[in-house]
């Protein structure tokens, strides 16, 4: 039985460093859906707000990204893995089903880790219509009823912010 620690140690930790961990790099730079984070494209755009008050407030979690990128390391690991677990003869077919495990692991693991709290605000703007805006949050209690809020529109989306 061949170990997965063999003489092609190094041959997977070039594996590792030249793919896994540039995905893993990506996925922190993931982008923001906090009302707070502008990208660099909304900079120096014109943006108009209008006035309200929150009405409720619901925590709610903002679904994670399937970018992919977690199922192609994922299938990496697996199938690195994978290759080093048995003979010569069904190695191809282990390779194989490791890399597939891996990247349906990785694509859960990816959605895991990049869900995010979120907050449901219900707004009463001020011209006597109603809004509900989703937007990530770091804490829960961060808008509450009463709250005095503008409701910033630009680029297509809306943000509060107080």
């Amino acid at each position: 039985m061949k170990s997965f620690f063999a003489p092609r140690t190094s041959f997977r930790l070039l594996f590792f460093v030249v793919f896994l961990l540039p995905v893993l790099i990506i996925q922190g730079c993931a982008s923001s859906l906090k009302g707070d984070v502008y990208s660099r494209d909304e900079a120096q755009k014109t943006m108009s707000f209008r006035w309200g008050t929150v009405e409720s407030t619901r925590p709610v979690v903002i679904e994670g990204d399937q970018t992919g990128k977690g199922a192609v390391a994922g299938a990496v690991i697996g199938g690195l893995a994978g290759s080093g677990v048995t003979d010569s003869r069904t190695q191809g077919l282990i390779t194989a089903v490791g890399a597939v495990a891996g990247a349906i692991a990785g694509t859960a693991a990816e959605k895991k880790m990049s869900q995010v709290q979120g907050l449901e605000i219900t707004l009463k703007l001020d011209d006597g219509s109603n809004v509900i805006i989703v937007q990530e949050v770091e804490k829960v209690d961060e808008f509450i009823a009463g709250d005095r809020v503008k409701v910033i529109s630009g680029n297509g989306k809306l943000r509060v912010a107080k």
